[in-house]
């Protein structure tokens, strides 16, 4: 090879090996920047898991005590009514207690103390035996003590500190019981399993290193004695002191901390309605595992870069970040799925249990099953009723809508003859009309053929409709029901009220999940009424309709396409 060759070809071979290096150092840096990025998004994702526990924690720990809550305010009536009627219901309450302890599975213990501090009645789970010696003066401890000096307190919360023997840690609740002439006379004291949370914890995450908090606002610990694996006690009363003012009523709060030689994310949440603090701890080994296991990744991507050159490792590298995006992505819309199953899950047997029993009573007490009651007594029992059945509504709405967008809403089909249900309706419906002082016409078209649907569904429809109708539209006000037969040869359906209206820009909203456009104006409703509407009739293969103007009113309009349209003769 001649010099002058060498000299020509040295060049290029540096210009290639500059190149190399340029690119392997531009690569690096790359890395190092995705690196930088991936760890703060590592970490954000540590704190939105750890804000999404605290949140489905918070909800079930807060219905969890507003039904004790609801016991223990049970049981201080029923006691009022014993002291009331001289003493002689004691069999009557007994069975009550006996009641809540085996229908609410939280509950393992309920007791009534009297003034003096003497254990008047009481019930217990039979694997709870001796979990507190009944013949022992309650005078000095903490609820009957804390209960007896603050009358202004409603629901006292605290540990359990009696009979460490027992392989559970309870939490106790307790209410003040007030004599006739309104002076202190006892407690009425519930015993709840912490064991409960510890349970519905695991049952909505399985992270082995994630673990649940659950403190006083004083930071005293509930769960300090608990011997379970996703308990940690780090939090100290400082700290949580220290954090209490900056909690958020309305949200989660959540921070990075370093604790010994280990990152944690701690998120807290604040229950206003209870002096509860949800705490959830997340350790690095958790939300940085993913983030190591891809620096590994990136390092033998660099091996391999080096091997078969830059470009081919780059979009090597590249695909296999896009592959391990779509299985983060993937993963994480199975875990909410799953959450969100387990939460309505849990929704459906705390709630309807509780309100169902709450359905009873009130009904017995205002028949007179518990003896006589004045008139504004039976008032207040049906008020009780009445919201009662409204929440019932609600949840079965919820659920209702969670089935359809999970695909398993299900129609039964049959003839179904349009006109005689929108008679049915109106006559349902009526009442409510003539209450408001609203006017109510009828624009159905006489020979109407039957429809191939769902008979319940139709109603239902209807019913919301007409609701929402009554519920925006002022005394005097006009709503129209009506249907016809479209050129087509679908059969539609309209309510038309002379209410409120929507905003063109908000009908969206007003047809969007939990949706509420006139949320100032005081009327009550979960925003589920229309898009319970549109999936109803989109399982029929129909469309939904709304066109408003503000101050005039609104039309809804369902129409039923022709396929669902029954001969005349048939």
């Amino acid at each position: 090879m001649s010099p002058a060759r060498r000299q020509t070809r040295a060049p290029r071979v540096r210009n290639l090996l500059a190149f190399s290096s340029f690119i392997m150092l531009l690569f690096g840096m790359i890395v190092l920047y995705q690196a930088f990025r991936e760890y703060d998004q590592a970490i954000e994702r540590g704190r939105r898991d750890a804000e999404r526990l605290a949140t489905i924690l918070t909800d079930q720990i807060k219905i969890t005590f507003i039904t004790v809550d609801l016991s223990l305010q049970r049981a201080v009536e029923r006691q009022y009514l014993n002291l009331l009627f001289g003493g002689h219901l004691p069999k009557d309450m007994v069975h009550n207690l006996n009641l809540w302890v085996e229908e609410i599975p939280q509950l393992v213990a309920m007791m009534v103390v009297g003034e003096s501090g003497e254990v008047e009645m009481a019930v217990h789970d039979k694997k709870y035996d001796g979990w507190l010696d009944y013949r022992r003066n309650l005078k000095n401890s903490l609820p009957f003590a804390t209960l007896e000096q603050d009358s202004a307190l409603g629901l006292y919360i605290g540990p359990y500190a009696e009979n460490k023997n027992l392989n559970a840690n309870l939490i106790l609740t307790a209410r003040r019981i007030s004599k006739l002439n309104g002076t202190f006379g006892g407690v009425v004291l519930a015993a709840v399993q912490s064991s409960y949370f510890l349970d519905f914890f695991d049952s909505i995450d399985s992270g082995a290193n994630r673990y649940l908090s659950l403190t006083l606002k004083d930071g005293t610990d509930l769960l300090s004695g608990v011997s379970h694996p996703r308990v940690n006690t780090l939090l100290s009363p400082q700290f949580l002191m220290e954090h209490r003012g900056s909690l958020s009523k309305e949200s989660t709060n959540s921070e990075l901390r370093k604790v010994g030689d280990s990152l944690k994310i701690i998120a807290m949440r604040d229950i206003p309605e209870l002096p509860l603090i949800v705490s959830v701890i997340i350790d690095e080994e958790d939300f940085l595992r993913s983030f190591w296991q891809d620096r590994f990744k990136d390092l033998s991507f660099l091996a391999i870069f080096t091997v078969f050159g830059s470009v081919l490792s780059f979009f090597a590298l590249t695909m296999a970040k896009q592959i391990i995006r779509v299985e983060e992505s993937e993963a994480a819309a199975i875990l909410a799925s799953q959450a969100k199953s387990e939460f309505l899950a849990n929704m459906s047997h705390e709630l309807r249990t509780p309100l169902n029993a709450i359905i009873g009573f009130s009904e017995m007490m205002n028949s007179g099953y518990f003896g006589p009651m004045n008139a504004k007594q039976k008032e207040r029992m049906q008020d009780i009723n009445l919201c009662g059945n409204h929440l019932l509504q609600l949840i079965n709405d919820i659920l209702e809508f969670s089935k359809g967008e999970a695909g398993k809403l299900e129609i039964v089909e049959e003839k179904v003859d349009v006109a005689g249900i929108i008679e049915e309706i109106i006559r349902m419906m009526s009442e409510k009309v003539k209450s408001k002082g609203c006017h109510l016409r009828l624009e159905v078209a006489p020979g109407l053929p039957k429809i191939f649907a769902d008979k319940r569904k139709v109603k239902q429809i209807l019913i919301n409709l007409i609701s929402n109708a009554v519920k925006f539209t002022p005394p005097k006000g006009d709503i129209t029901v009506g249907a016809k037969r479209e050129a087509n040869g679908g059969i539609s359906l309209w309510v038309t009220d002379t209410g409120i209206g929507i905003a063109e820009e908000d009908i969206p909203t007003a047809l969007s999940v939990f949706g509420q456009v006139h949320r100032s104006h005081s009327h009550e409703g979960t925003g589920l009424g229309l898009p319970l509407c549109r999936m109803f009739t989109e399982l029929h293969g129909g469309r939904l309709h709304l066109t408003s103007t503000i101050g005039e009113g609104t039309t809804v309009r369902v129409i039923f396409p022709p396929a669902r349209v029954m001969a005349e003769d048939t």
